[in-house]
């Protein structure tokens, strides 16, 4: 997972209209920490959006934040 992976998960869930405010404020919390080194807080946040994501009935969007992940 690297900072351009996480960006264009952000663009590809802004644009489907599956991007909340408090998801987007995790998404940015997770790029500023790829960004300073610490994998491990980037994958706890993302895993939140991913878990926020199911919660709100999207589970596609949620897929691709798992498999985001994953890389």
């Amino acid at each position: 997972m690297t900072v351009n992976d996480v960006e264009a998960l952000k663009n590809w869930l802004s644009r489907t209209g599956n991007l909340a405010d408090y998801n987007e404020d995790l998404i940015d919390n997770a790029i500023w920490c790829l960004k300073n080194g610490n994998t491990y807080r980037a994958q706890t946040s993302l895993n939140t959006v991913a878990k926020n994501l199911k919660n709100d009935g999207k589970p596609e969007a949620a897929k691709a934040v798992d498999k985001c992940l994953d890389k």
